[in-house]
């Protein structure tokens, strides 16, 4: 979480934008975020010269971005390749037109940048350009404002080589808000991930990905607690290249993901632009995964005839909240873990589609635990108007593991009752959050087991989930603990009673005396 001067200068860059009647949030992200990933590009290379330069050798050339020479840009026209421009590669690197003048400035970023950038065969910038299709150049006519941007991403302070800072500004600026996509609190997600503990050499995907940050807290997570591991040549392969995957179906959202994904260390995401729930889509990535996580969208509605028919097959419904966790379950390996976001309709829904996705999970594979979180969570603070969608809706988190052939014989339940923030609009941190007590305790269920019902977290027998008609919400288990209230005794308070009243007659006896006179 970004703090003093650095989210100021980010609040300053985002002013900009609306001083330049530049005001739709989704627009603001998608100019700004790949002004960062092109000054990412050069602030990478500017270490890697800096690191060969100590070591007194020349940079290898794979890792080089901006490389000697030229860069040739290509075109199709009229069905034969032609060469569209050429330009020194240091001529594209930050540091050597952050100081044009305005129009040098756009016509350079317009014109040689972004075309660099959005190269399919360029293979400096990896896969990028696929997920840069249908990204166009904003400044056009604002030429003062691309400068000004430019100029403060510029400052010392945003250095795109400290991912972890520049996750946290990258994040921040997602957070406003994306063409209406609500993204998920990081400290929830961090939750997330560390009950799940992905691990080395795991496949990983999040079916419904945002700005992935799902995948990305989840490689952090293996970064840090198998750094060890990482040193082995194979394994720093298997990170980069075969572990994280993430599906949107919207272009700028895959893009930013993407951009995510390489600025925290990622090498080659697989990331595709499409709905797994749609079609054919899903067939290469169907019982492929170990671990899934998501935070798919509420409240959304899919035609039957464009759904998948195997996810049809474990609950026939329009409704994604439902189609997004059996999507889970046709990813998943058999042993494979998932965790998902849900709003609370899911847990107690009565129509057939809602109870029958609710057996599979009890009778057909092991349902683990549900983490009960309260109405406000994410109403987190927006920019100047932007709504979070799903904004006060009530949510739980679903935790399960596949196995085909149930397993399921306690569910644990988690009250969770504060997330270290208000529950207002402002979502000003507190004391106190239940995240490190949850995480815990999740390690931990064989204790679990001993508690009772008006605990903050308990076990609860199959036998009686299956009593209840599946019903999976805490209400129906816990046990509300009231506090005895012990009232005065009747007499007591009519002895009380009476005295007030002779206090009135002889205050209204003194009151007639006075008019008297």
């Amino acid at each position: 979480m970004i703090t003093g001067s650095l989210k100021n200068k980010i609040n300053s860059i985002w002013q900009d934008f609306y001083n330049e009647n530049m005001a739709q949030t989704s627009e603001i992200v998608n100019q700004l975020t790949t002004l960062m990933f092109i000054k990412m590009l050069d602030d990478k290379q500017n270490a890697v010269e800096a690191q060969a330069a100590i070591l007194g050798i020349e940079p290898k050339e794979n890792e080089l971005t901006f490389k000697k020479g030229e860069y040739v840009y290509k075109e199709i026209i009229n069905g034969q390749e032609q060469v569209r421009f050429r330009i020194p590669y240091e001529e594209l690197r930050w540091k050597n037109f952050k100081n044009l003048n305005s129009s040098d400035l756009a016509d350079r970023i317009k014109n040689y940048v972004i075309p660099f950038i959005k190269d399919p065969h360029n293979k400096a910038i990896g896969k990028f350009g696929e997920y840069a299709k249908k990204y166009t150049f904003g400044f056009d006519d604002k030429e003062r404002l691309l400068t000004s941007v430019v100029d403060k991403l510029s400052d010392e302070e945003l250095n795109f080589t400290n991912t972890d800072l520049m996750g946290d500004v990258y994040e921040y600026i997602c957070g406003s808000g994306v063409s209406g996509q609500f993204r998920t609190p990081r400290h929830i997600i961090d939750m997330a991930v560390d009950m799940m503990k992905p691990r080395l050499g795991e496949k990983i995907i999040d079916p419904a990905m945002g700005t992935a940050g799902f995948i990305v807290e989840a490689a952090k997570y293996i970064q840090t607690h198998q750094a060890d591991e990482l040193m082995n040549v194979e394994n720093k392969r298997l990170f980069n290249n075969e572990m994280f995957y993430g599906c949107d179906n919207d272009t700028n959202m895959s893009r930013i993901g993407y951009m995510n994904c390489i600025l925290h260390n990622i090498k080659d995401p697989h990331i595709t632009i499409d709905s797994l729930l749609e079609h054919e889509n899903a067939k290469d990535y169907l019982n492929e995964f170990d671990l899934v996580l998501q935070n798919p969208p509420f409240s959304g509605s899919l035609v039957e005839s464009a759904t998948n028919g195997k996810i049809l097959a474990i609950t026939k419904t329009k409704k994604t909240e439902l189609l997004f966790v059996a999507l889970m379950l046709s990813l998943m390996k058999v042993g494979g873990r998932g965790m998902s976001i849900v709003p609370d309709g899911v847990l107690f829904g009565g129509d057939n589609a809602h109870l029958n996705l609710r057996k599979e999970l009890i009778d057909k594979q092991r349902l683990i635990g549900i983490v009960s979180m309260p109405y406000g969570l994410f109403s987190a603070p927006t920019k100047k108007g932007s709504a979070s969608k799903g904004a006060g809706v009530k949510t739980s988190f679903l935790i399960f593991q596949k196995t085909n052939n149930g397993g399921t014989d306690y569910v644990w339940f988690y009250d969770m009752q504060n997330d270290g923030y208000t529950l207002d609009a402002k979502r000003t941190p507190i004391e106190g959050s239940d995240i490190p007590d949850i995480i815990e305790r999740f390690n931990n269920l064989e204790v679990e087991k001993n508690r009772i019902r008006k605990d903050q977290s308990f076990m609860v027998p199959v036998s009686e989930i299956r009593e209840k008609g599946y019903d999976l919400t805490l209400k129906a288990y816990k046990e509300i603990q009231r506090e005895e209230v012990k009232y005065r005794k009747s007499s007591v308070i009519a002895h009380e009673i009476k005295e007030l009243a002779r206090e009135l007659m002889t205050e209204a006896d003194n009151l007639d005396e006075l008019l008297g006179d």
